[in-house]
């Protein structure tokens, strides 16, 4: 797969958190990770919401 290039203004505090949780190394390697994690979790909010029913308009309606 190709990667971009980008330039951004990051914290410098949030990415040394960042790359402390995440075990990152890099720059890059915390914003890949980073982007895997939110990926990944509006994957799983996005199941989560399908068959729980919540966020559905008659999601708490009593039946």
């Amino acid at each position: 797969m190709a990667l971009v290039q980008v330039s951004a203004r990051l914290n410098p505090q949030k990415l040394r958190r960042a790359q402390k949780v995440l075990g990152a190394k890099t720059t890059s390697e915390t914003i890949q990770r980073a982007l895997d994690l939110v990926t990944e979790k509006a994957e799983h909010d996005a199941v989560i919401q399908r068959y729980s029913g919540v966020g559905t308009s008659h999601a708490f309606e009593d039946r």
